[in-house]
């Protein structure tokens, strides 16, 4: 395969990826997306001199009007800093440096009323459940038994075909 051709490779998958990372910030609702920029701030704050910026959800969030927990998964990105756009989501930021560690974000509002945003490398996020337990249980991002697809059935209880271990 020519050097060329290897190139423009690379660049369609690079674009590909970078398209999906913003297109899925963009796609969760905005009380979502509030918390998550308030921990972009927070990250930005104290990580690097490159923009950190959303990858995914740890779990699924919780928000009621009494009550939010939002954890998420940040990454390091090989864009500088720019004060000027602010540390909000950036669209055009979205490739991970190299050899840079994930960074855990937990946005929550405590026992006591107060928000807890709770910055920290990825490998480090058990060592700080003693500051985070002061959220409320975090909702459980999976479910035992019954979640799956072969666990369901249909709506008669007649003979099936096409499943694992149906007569």
């Amino acid at each position: 395969m020519s050097a060329v051709l290897k190139l423009l490779l690379l660049s369609a998958v690079t674009l590909l990826v970078s398209a999906q990372g913003s297109e899925n910030y963009q796609n969760l609702s905005e009380s979502i997306r509030i918390h998550i920029d308030k921990a972009l701030d927070k990250a930005n704050e104290y990580f690097t001199n490159h923009y950190v910026a959303y990858e995914s959800l740890l779990s699924e969030p919780k928000i009621t009007a009494d009550d939010f927990y939002v954890n998420v998964r940040l990454m390091v990105t090989t864009c500088k800093k720019d004060k000027e756009k602010g540390y909000g989501h950036r669209v055009e930021c979205v490739t991970q440096k190299p050899k840079t560690p994930r960074i855990n974000c937990l946005v929550c509002k405590k026992k006591n009323g107060e928000e807890l945003i709770d910055c920290v490398r990825q490998k480090d996020a058990k060592s700080r459940e003693r500051i985070r337990s002061s959220c409320p249980t975090p909702p459980r991002s999976y479910r035992h038994g019954g979640g799956s697809i072969m666990s369901q059935t249909g709506g008669d209880d007649g003979p099936q075909s096409g499943c694992p271990g149906c007569v």
